[in-house]
Order: C-alpha cells, then sequence, then structure tokens
C-alpha cells in the first residue's frame, strides 16, 4: 500500500482549473474513499491531462461536450488510480470506471478510430503517473522514495493496461452495434435529404443531432495530391474535421465519413455564420497542414454556401460538392469556396459542352502545351484586370514587357485581334483552366 504521501496530496495550482467536470455522486464518492485533498489534486490532474489531448488526439475533445465527457472519464480513472494505490489493489481485481465505459461508448458514437480511443488514455496516464512522482518526491521520507516509486510503477501501468485492455473489448463490441445501427441509419437519412426526398425535420433532426431549421454550412475534406488513403491520409482530415466542429463556434455540427478519407461536414448556426467563416477554415486548414507533415500538405477543404432548413442542409452541400469538383479540376491544394467558383462551376455544369466551346473560341490556344497554358493563363489574367499589363505582370511576378509579348502570341494562336467585348473570350479560358488536361 502507498504511504502517506498519497493522503496528503494536494493541487498545486499547475493546471489553473480546480472545478470537476465529474458529476456530485462520483465526487462525493471519491471524497468518502480518498479524501478531500486527494481527489482536488485528481481534478486538477484530469484537466491538465484533457489538455494535452488538444494536439495529441483532438478528435477526443473536438467540441465542448467531447471535452466534458473526456474530462469525466480521466477524472474517474484517475481516482479509480488513487483508490488502487492507497489499498495495493491487485491489477486483476482493479475495475475500470463506469463513467469511463461510457465516455469510450460516446467515442464510439461519435467515430473516433481505437487507436486515439487508446492512445488518449495512454496520454492521461503519462501525464498522471509524471505528476505522482514529483509528488512523491515532494511528500514522501526520501527513505522510501524507491520501494514507493516502484509500487507506483508497477501499480499504476497495470491499471493502465487493463484499462486498454477492456476498453478495446467495449470499444470493438459497442462498434459493430453502432455500425449496425445509427450510423446506418444517419446515412440513410443524409442519402434522402441530398436526393431531394421529403423528410420529418424533427425526426430527421434528432437522428443527425441537428436542428434542420438552422442555417447550415457544409464542409467537405479530403487528401490532395499523392495522399488519397491509408492512416497517413486519414489523419489531417480527422484533425481539420475536429478542429471546424470545435473552434467554429457552430451550436451544432454534423462528420460522417465517405469513404476511407474524406470528410462531410455540417456546421450549423441560429443565424448567418460570420463572414470570417472562410478565413478561419484557412487557417486552420493551414495550421492542420502543418500538424500533419508530408500528409498534410494536399489537405484540400470545399466550403458551401450559407443556407438555411432542410433544403438549405441539402444545398449547402451541394454547393460543396461543386467547389470540391472546382478543387479538384484545377488541382490545387487550399481552401475552395463555392462563392468564389460559382461562376466557373455554373459554366462546367456540362464538362463536354463547356469543352467544346471552349476549343471554339480558343482554336489553337485550347492546346495542352505547358507554353500555351503559360499564355493562356497570361491572356486571362490580362482580361480580368482590365487588360492591365502592369496588374498581370504583378500577379504572376513577371516584367510587364513578359506580359505584352505573351498576349501577342496569345493573339496569333487565337488568329484574330483581342476583341471589345471579351466577355466570351474570358469564359473559355475560364473554362480551359478546368477542362484542359
Amino acid at each position: 500500500m502507498a504511504g502517506e504521501w498519497l493522503a496528503a496530496l494536494s493541487p498545486d495550482g499547475q493546471t489553473g482549473l480546480k472545478s470537476a467536470a465529474s458529476s456530485r455522486s462520483v465526487l462525493a464518492a471519491a471524497e468518502a474513499d480518498l479524501g478531500p485533498g486527494p481527489v482536488a489534486w485528481g481534478i486538477e490532474t484530469a484537466a491538465g491531462a484533457a489538455a494535452k489531448l488538444d494536439n495529441q488526439v483532438p478528435d477526443v475533445v473536438a467540441g465542448p461536450m467531447a471535452r466534458l465527457t473526456a474530462r469525466q472519464s480521466i477524472e474517474a480513472c484517475v481516482f479509480a488510480m488513487l483508490a488502487g494505490l492507497a489499498r495495493g489493489t491487485p491489477v486483476g481485481a482493479f475495475q475500470v470506471p463506469a463513467v469511463a465505459t461510457e465516455g469510450n461508448r460516446e467515442l464510439v458514437h461519435r467515430g473516433v478510430p481505437l487507436d486515439h480511443v487508446l492512445q488518449s488514455v495512454w496520454s492521461a496516464h503519462a501525464y498522471t503517473y509524471t505528476r505522482l512522482l514529483a509528488a512523491l518526491r515532494r511528500r514522501a521520507d526520501p527513505a522510501c522514495w524507491d520501494a514507493e516509486s516502484e509500487l507506483v510503477t508497477d501499480l499504476s501501468f497495470g491499471y493502465v493496461d487493463k484499462m486498454t485492455a477492456d476498453f478495446a473489448r467495449h470499444y470493438a463490441a459497442e462498434r459493430e452495434s453502432w455500425l449496425s445501427g445509427l450510423t446506418a441509419v444517419r446515412r440513410q437519412v443524409i442519402d434522402e435529404i441530398l436526393a431531394g426526398r421529403l423528410v420529418d425535420r424533427a425526426a430527421a433532426g434528432r437522428t443527425l443531432g441537428l436542428e434542420l431549421g438552422q442555417c447550415h454550412v457544409a464542409v467537405i475534406i479530403w487528401p490532395g495530391g499523392q495522399h488519397h488513403a491509408g492512416e497517413a491520409a486519414q489523419l489531417p482530415v480527422r484533425r481539420l474535421a475536429a478542429r471546424l466542429t470545435r473552434d467554429s463556434g457552430a451550436t451544432h455540427s454534423l462528420v460522417v465519413y465517405a469513404g476511407a478519407a474524406e470528410a462531410w461536414c455540417w456546421l450549423s448556426w441560429p443565424g448567418a455564420p460570420s463572414p470570417g467563416l472562410a478565413s478561419f477554415v484557412r487557417e486552420e486548414r493551414e495550421e492542420t497542414a502543418l500538424d500533419s507533415g508530408p500528409a498534410g500538405s494536399g489537405l484540400c477543404v470545399a466550403l458551401g454556401s450559407a443556407a438555411a432548413g432542410v433544403a438549405g442542409f441539402r444545398d449547402s452541400h451541394l454547393a460543396a460538392r461543386e467547389a470540391q469538383r472546382i478543387g479538384r479540376a484545377l488541382g490545387e491544394p487550399g481552401v475552395h469556396v463555392y462563392a468564389d467558383v460559382e461562376v466557373l462551376a455554373l459554366l462546367t455544369a456540362s464538362p463536354e459542352r463547356a469543352a467544346r466551346y471552349m476549343r471554339q473560341t480558343l482554336g489553337a490556344l485550347a492546346g495542352t502545351d505547358a507554353k500555351i497554358a503559360e499564355l493562356r493563363e497570361t491572356l486571362r489574367l490580362y482580361l480580368s484586370y482590365g487588360r492591365s499589363r502592369a496588374q498581370a505582370a504583378e500577379k504572376l511576378f513577371v516584367a510587364p514587357n513578359t506580359v505584352a509579348y505573351r498576349v501577342k502570341r496569345a493573339e496569333e494562336l487565337l488568329g484574330r485581334p483581342l476583341p471589345e467585348d471579351h466577355l466570351p473570350l474570358r469564359l473559355a479560358l475560364e473554362i480551359a483552366r478546368v477542362t484542359v488536361p
């Protein structure tokens, strides 16, 4: 059994958070078992352990309710570990707290992968173990350090081994049941809405966990570049989905996974979202890409337009899919906002007709050669900036004379001078961006 130092545990102010996440009944039972000092220390330790999960496994704590659940689970496990150490409870007799098992069930329902669940358990244990050893060194008799350290190490690591084994078994059983239940029902409801079929708004909202009468913004996240599948591709997608649902300020959110590494998200507000939402998504995408290393370099996001109600849930997602189509055609990682590519999406809604119009309008300038593509892009910017060589040159990082030369070469390929009404030509140049390989 651990010595008096364990009963003398008390907060040290490291996390700055002393309020508990656990229910009154859990706290009352823990205080009756351990005393108020160790319980307060456990609350503080759990808060610090939960804070570590933000960067390590963000989908575990994605959103206020998920964060609260994580803290409740960690608190219960810390209390159980302290009680086990105080009594010298054998590892085989250690019981995983019911609160933690329930928290594990919620992680299954939110689609958090098992390896992330187990990583969060070990992360919390490492933080708790480090603080336990530090407290032992401060409070225990130095003559007892070695024996006490060995006891803490043996029992605490035995307890966490049992927790991870129990969590893995429970996760597998719960996931099998859940996947055949709510996940399938949710996807069926989503498919019904996206197909434009009538649904009961209240019932559909309960199934999806949304207030469908609110204003929705749909987001699609996928790995671009060479990262299309596997765990390396899934991790940045899941990280960004977790960050958006946690930090966007949305009152409700939904994430479903379409395929191995594509996330469909809906963020909902009672009214219109902030005008800065697109900038926020860009910042979150950049942070996630940096955190994820090479696998995050091609991370792509499509952002639909804000729209309300069941129809808005559908319309925003369809807009995001159009933005995704344009983003894939352009081959550019980053955030593709439907409002920015709406005209291009409309122009290319019928790819075959759009390509035919482009070829007829551009003639030889529709070629696939890299040099011709460079001429097209120069001409596109030149016309979009009101025939300003200086502005096009600034955008292209070349000299104005280079712009003039390329425009002249483009005219030669067109076989005619630039028309006064250059709208048809500009449309063809825009179409070429997504139809010419």
